[in-house]
């Protein structure tokens, strides 16, 4: 009762009229200490001023003639604007209207930042705070930052410094988990949904050793982050690389790395071609929506007219839509072979999804590629998701497919337009309809399975040939047999009928045509297992098929190729069109050895023929009485070295009539890949070597070296030479390739480019979405 009746005493005692302020504390004890003409407050004190701030302590002093209230130990203070000091020995000033301290102090404001001070003081009156010395900031999202000198409004919620040393740390503000981004600045001023820095250096890259200068960096006069709009705006904008001034814009913004689509510029690239000139080409971002956007392109030539350029997408709720577009006036400068004109593309592909109400997977695809000129696209190297210049095939379909468990069903229509046919007469094909049906028929443990196969085809080529087929397959596998001695066999069995109506064909009978072929085999092997001591396994595996398959067959003319993955089968044409007929049989063998860290693999067939078959291609060497021997093998020495080879040695076992040898070795941090291949007599004509070398820099650089040559001609076919370099913020890569054309419109190019890519701001794609 006492205490209570002293608290009301001093607060009647406090009044002073000509200041207009009132102190009201409360304590559990009070006293007078008459020396020092103080009153000494002990136990839960809480002293609250006119504008309602309070403060909160064990142990306090008050002093009359200066009119302020002190603490010792540990105290705290709520604003009026409800900020919240925690610290020790804070003085509240009530004679000038100031709570300061020359103590740590830590304020929170209402954004949830953290503020951490070596001294402060507030203005009562003006609900401002200000500090010196070193003060950090740590804001809801862990972001940090460090200034010499801090002024924090309550009123306008805005925190204003000096010598900013910002550490953003938010993940979403990282493209990778290395990016450290940060900006230093002279002054920022922090407010609720904006940040603006003066003076201001940004980058997102990662520390480097000895205090080095970031791979890039931006630096602004003016640095302003909007919050809501998530975007960040530059004045007077330099971007370096290593701290070297690349570019310089007036006015920039882009959005915060927060942001997966914002319409906008991406970046800019340029290039030179011997064909075109040297060209600047800036792409434009259109975001339309969640589910669809558009972006436009212009490539400025110095020479020639401008290419436009344009992609839209968009997705459905189980599809999708992509367009791909362009157009130009053509050459400026024309010539013999450079004939004016303007050209265009239009490339488009829809895709739908679905499943029907017994689960089944349906699918529906609409294809469109259609170009104005058979060397636009090479001229221009168009390059995307739907265009491939190296493409010399144009096709324009309609296709339907559903699957379940056991069926399924292909429904499909197209043109096709080839841009290497010089008669307008014969570019175009045309297959409508194409009619595709597979159905399981049974699948047992006791008769094996089968499967039938139905494809209802019609085919237009060259103007005036017209084909018409049905053909059905049965496939029948029995079910394999396990003997006593270790062999295996199993019965083969496949019936084929073919029906057709052709016009103006050379190889096919111009009357309506039914015709059956059936094949029966037995495929027998064993499995010869060996294990050594040291661990090393031996599998040696030798394979015999027999095969008979009466009737005729036509004479084939489409070619084809013995290999390792048909030759143990009953069809080894490359054609449901036709079917091999005749007695043969199959020998040869698969051998595997392994150790710990050493793999081969290698296998070995030939087929012999009762007698010689002059109606299969030569290609495949089954016209011949005996066929090539077909050897395909794999040897992994260790996980960086491997080897490949596939052959087909000729049937008087001493001339190779196929060569295929590939090497890999990772010798880090070099990488070599190497390829050799020859083809000969009825095989082929062609013989080549590609090598390519990978030299790896540390972990950040990649210099690679690609070449082709034909050996025939003694010919190059291309050189690749590239560098890249690539860190958790910027990529650079260096390229130079050297093409070579047999066209008297296109000349052989060498072209030379050099890119460097921003992190976030260098993604040339446009940005995904669902």
């Amino acid at each position: 009762m006492k205490n209570k009746f002293l608290a009301i005493f001093i607060s009647i005692f406090f009044f002073h009229p000509l200041l207009a302020n009132n102190l009201n504390i409360q304590s559990s004890q009070i006293s007078i200490d008459k020396e020092s003409r103080s009153t000494i407050l002990k136990g839960e004190v809480i002293a609250t001023d006119y504008k309602n701030n309070i403060f909160k302590t064990d142990y306090a002093e008050y002093k009359k003639d200066l009119k302020f209230l002190k603490s010792t130990g540990k105290t705290t203070v709520l604003t009026s604007e409800g900020y919240f000091l925690n610290g020790e020995n804070i003085i509240f000033d009530n004679k000038n209207g100031l709570i300061k301290s020359d103590y740590e102090t830590t304020l929170k404001d209402l954004e949830n930042n953290n503020i951490y001070l070596e001294n402060f003081e507030y203005s009562i009156e003006n609900n401002f705070f200000k500090s010196t010395g070193k003060i950090k900031v740590i804001d809801s999202n862990d972001n940090k930052y460090n200034f010499s000198q801090i002024y924090v409004d309550e009123k306008k919620r805005e925190i204003i410094g000096t010598d900013i040393k910002a550490f953003l740390n938010q993940e979403d503000f990282k493209v990778n988990k290395d990016n450290k981004p940060r900006v230093f600045a002279n002054t920022v001023k922090i407010e609720n949904q904006n940040s603006e820095f003066t003076k201001s250096i940004f980058t997102l890259c990662n520390y480097r050793k000895e205090d080095k200068c970031p791979p890039w960096s931006l630096q602004a006069s003016k640095m302003a982050h909007d919050k809501k709009k998530k975007t960040i705006y530059y004045d007077n904008a330099v971007i370096k690389i290593y701290d070297f001034p690349i570019f310089y814009l007036p006015k920039l913004s882009h959005p915060d790395p927060s942001v997966d689509r914002r319409s906008g510029f991406l970046p800019p690239s340029f290039s030179d071609s011997k064909n075109l000139g040297a060209s600047f080409e800036v792409p434009y971002f259109w975001d339309l929506g969640r589910d669809k956007d558009i972006t436009f392109s212009t490539k400025l030539f110095t020479s020639e007219h401008p290419l436009f350029l344009g992609e839209h997408r968009q997705a459905f709720k189980k599809s999708n839509l992509i367009s791909n577009f362009g157009y130009t006036e053509g050459y400026k400068n024309t010539s013999g072979t450079k004939l004016e004109g303007s050209k265009y593309h239009f490339f488009s592909q829809f895709v739908k999804k679905f499943k029907n109400d017994k689960g089944a997977d349906n699918e529906l695809k609409v294809s469109i590629q259609k170009t104005s000129n058979k060397k636009y696209l090479k001229l221009y190297k168009i390059n995307n998701d739907l265009v491939n210049y190296e493409n010399d095939i144009l096709e324009n379909s309609l296709s339907f497919s559903h699957e379940n468990e056991d069926l399924f069903i292909g429904l499909k229509a197209s043109a096709y337009e080839d841009l290497t046919e010089t008669s307008k007469n014969d570019e175009y094909e045309y297959i409508l309809p194409d009619i595709i049906l597979d159905k399981n028929l049974f699948s047992s443990t006791k008769y094996g399975y089968a499967d039938l196969q139905s494809n209802l085809i019609f085919h237009n080529f060259e103007t005036n040939k017209l084909t018409k087929f049905l053909i059905n397959d049965i496939d029948w596998k029995y079910k394999e047999n396990k003997y006593s001695s270790g062999l295996k066999g199993r019965l083969l069995g496949k019936l084929k009928n073919v029906n057709y109506e052709t016009k103006n064909t050379e190889i096919y009978k111009s009357d309506t045509t039914n015709e059956l072929f059936g094949a029966v085999g037995y495929l027998a092997q064993i499995d010869l297992f060996k294990k050594m001591r040291d661990n090393t396994s031996h599998i040696l595996t030798p394979k015999l098929l027999f095969r008979y398959a009466p009737g005729h067959m036509r004479k084939e003319t489409e070619k084809s190729r013995l290999n390792h993955s048909n030759i143990f089968t009953l069809d080894r044409l490359n054609t449901n069109k036709n079917f091999e007929n005749g007695l043969s049989s199959t020998l040869g063998f698969d051998y595997e050895f392994e150790t710990s860290d050493k793999k081969l693999d290698f296998s070995i067939a030939q087929i012999i023929n009762e007698k010689e078959n002059q109606n299969m291609p030569s290609s495949s060497s089954l016209n011949q009485r005996f066929s090539d021997v077909i050897g395909s093998s794999e040897l992994e020495i260790n996980d960086n070295i491997k080897f490949n080879y596939n052959f087909a040695l000729d049937q008087n076992y001493q001339d190779l009539n196929y060569n295929e040898l590939g090497a890999s070795f990772n010798l880090n941090p070099i990488k070599f890949d190497f390829n050799y291949l020859e083809e000969k007599e009825h095989i082929g004509d062609q013989e080549y070597f590609k090598g390519k070398v990978d030299l790896t820099q540390n972990k950040y650089g990649l210099f690679s070296a690609e070449t082709k040559r034909n050996l025939i001609t003694d010919s190059a076919e291309y050189y690749n030479l590239s560098y890249e370099y690539t860190n958790d913020c910027l990529r650079a890569g260096l390229v130079y390739r050297r093409e070579f054309y047999n066209d008297s419109e296109l000349e052989p190019e060498d072209s030379l480019m050099f890119k460097i890519t921003l992190t976030p701001f260098g993604n040339i794609n446009s940005p995904s979405f669902n």
